[in-house]
């Protein structure tokens, strides 16, 4: 064999050798020529294209990917190699229906003589798994684990980059704040299972009803990634806080009728646990620019508006104005004050005496709680108990209550008047509160108060809340002497199943239907209807806000059993009442 075929048949040897070295790699690689033609194409590109070498062999990108695809992204990325740059571009593809798979792929210029690249050599390397795990940790920093909606962190970063666009264009870009309204409640009543799975059906059912655009293309076609889900602006910051951003917004209006579409959707109840739990939401409403010209600034005023929604009395929508901050600033320093208040032992307990109205004997009082405030002055009740319930502190508070009425109770008892009743509010909250019975055993055994004379007052609210749970507290509490007193009876959802399930000792008549009564009409006929109920299942009733002879001589004649309000006295003190003991007595 002379020289020049040995020469030859070496570079066969070599040529199948780069063959199958180039074969034998995972990646895909092609060799495609500036007429855009395959030329060469290893066996990973077929199988990833699940295609046959004569289908691709000879033939165009164009007749391979199909027109759209080749002109739209991999022509622009060829014409760039064939200049002489390398070019590198990542995409997702949907080889299989269903499965997305991510693509990075590297065009390389080859030259074989002068200075034009001749052909293309591209490399295809399939980076899913990477991606994937990419993915994994995106999630657990970006997205909330229970909701699965972006939290905080990915919130801010997509409200920043709206409203960044929105300068660019002179638009505007509206932030939505809203919480859920008692959601505390359900978690101290149903627990906290039940209170996530709340959360998690509340994100499903903003997603579902909030615009929605189609991200996937059709089988083999690709996927832009920076298309977005509009849900995606859907998060949830912390808590039972949700935001939702509205970018290029042009008429403010519209961002009425989708506030409305959302508290619309928490009619419906939602479904937890085999229990059917009915929630509301209060929303805040906040624009950029006219509201912020960042992004702390805007979310910040988007939930002072959600807190004036609330105290507008919650399941409604604000919008932002000025003014709100002087008293979200106000809402803060009374916040504050009361954690030094209680803290301090800076409350304190007025109490207000209940009557016989047969024969005008004093029969009891109720402790109501107070606070006197050096700058402040005397803060109403309205004003700082609902911010307690808000902030949780109530619990605190009605501990506080609980025991110092029973201490107070026992030297009144001691003193002589151990026939007096002390009736004791109970909120929501603190109803629900795991420990509730064992505190109020420790509060007996500490004062040695006699618990037959303990009355404790509970909301219908309470009530229905959870209507199992609430029997079996009441009954733990009955079965220690206490009677349970059914407060503001005819305000909150007066159902009379209540009546008729729990073993309620005494009804108390709201002031509102006795304070200003037209009592030779429809008042008084709610009201005696109410009395004459209260006889037949054998309950007391309480008649509260009576502040005139009239209304007092009107509840006598319908046989009502005790009464409390201005006529007799306000609350008071301890020792303005027990001046009123004395005199009493």
């Amino acid at each position: 064999m002379n020289t020049k075929n040995l020469i030859h048949k070496k570079l066969e040897h070599e040529l199948e050798l780069y063959k199958m070295m180039v074969n034998a790699s995972l990646d895909s690689i092609t060799l495609i020529d500036r007429g855009y033609k395959y030329l060469i194409v290893t066996d990973a590109y077929t199988r990833a294209r699940q295609l046959k070498k004569e289908e691709i062999l000879n033939h165009t990108v164009a007749d391979v990917w199909g027109e759209k695809i080749f002109e739209e992204i991999i022509k622009s990325k060829l014409d760039e190699c064939f200049s002489g740059k390398t070019v590198s571009h990542i995409a997702a593809y949907e080889f299989k229906k269903n499965e997305i798979s991510y693509i990075e792929t590297v065009y390389t210029p080859c030259f074989t003589s002068g200075s034009k690249a001749s052909y293309a050599v591209v490399i295809s390397h399939n980076i899913t798994e990477l991606k994937k795990s990419q993915e994994k940790i995106e999630a657990l920093a970006y997205y909330d684990s229970l909701t699965n909606l972006p939290s905080r962190p990915l919130f801010l970063d997509r409200l920043y980059h709206e409203i960044t666009k929105a300068n660019r264009k002179g638009k505007s870009v509206a932030v939505f704040f809203f919480d859920l309204d008692e959601f505390k409640k359900t978690n101290d009543t149903f627990g906290h299972s039940a209170g996530d799975k709340l959360l998690t059906n509340v994100g499903d059912r903003l997603k579902k009803y909030l615009r929605e655009t189609d991200t996937i293309a059709r089988p083999g076609g690709t996927i832009n990634l920076d298309e977005k889900n509009n849900s995606d602006y859907l998060a949830r910051i912390g808590g039972d806080e949700f935001t939702f951003i509205i970018p290029d917004v042009s008429d403010k209006r519209a961002t009425t009728r989708i506030a409305e579409r959302i508290l619309n959707i928490f009619k419906e109840p939602f479904e937890i646990l085999d229990r059917e739990i009915f929630i509301s939401t209060s929303i805040g409403i906040a624009f950029y620019p006219d509201d912020g010209d960042d992004v702390e600034t805007l979310l910040k005023n988007a939930d002072t508006a959600m807190y004036k929604a609330k105290s507008k009395g919650k399941n409604n929508f604000q919008y932002y104005s000025p003014d709100m901050n002087q008293r979200a600033k106000e809402r803060v320093k009374v916040e504050t004050k009361l954690r030094y208040a209680i803290k301090n032992s800076d409350l304190q307990l007025y109490y207000q005496p209940q009557y016989n109205i047969d024969n005008a004997k004093m029969t009891g009082m109720e402790a109501l709680i107070r606070w006197e405030d050096k700058e402040l002055g005397m803060v109403s009740p309205k004003d700082f108990i609902p911010l307690a319930e808000e902030t949780g502190m109530i619990i605190e508070i009605g501990d506080w209550v609980i025991n110092s009425a029973c201490h107070q109770g026992k030297v009144w008892h001691d003193q002589g008047f151990n026939d007096l009743n002390l009736g004791v509010n109970l909120s929501v909250r603190q109803f629900f509160d795991p420990n509730l019975v064992d505190k109020i055993k420790s509060a007996i055994e500490t004062s040695q108060f006699d618990p037959n004379f303990l009355e404790l007052e509970i909301t219908e609210t309470a009530m229905m809340h959870d209507t199992e749970g609430a029997m079996k507290i009441i009954n733990e509490i009955k079965s220690m002497g206490i009677k349970i007193s059914l407060d503001d009876f005819g305000t909150g959802y007066s159902s009379l199943v209540h009546l008729k399930l729990f073993p309620v000792d005494m009804l108390k008549i709201d002031q509102v239907f006795i304070r200003n009564a037209d009592l030779n009409g429809r008042d008084g006929a709610i009201i005696s209807s109410m009395i004459d109920m209260c006889h037949k299942l054998n309950i007391k009733a309480v008649a509260e806000g009576v502040e005139t002879i009239e209304s007092l001589s009107f509840l006598k004649d319908n046989r009502c059993h005790f009464a409390q309000g201005f006529f007799f006295s306000p609350p008071i003190p301890v020792e303005k009442f027990e001046d009123l003991l004395y005199c009493s007595n």
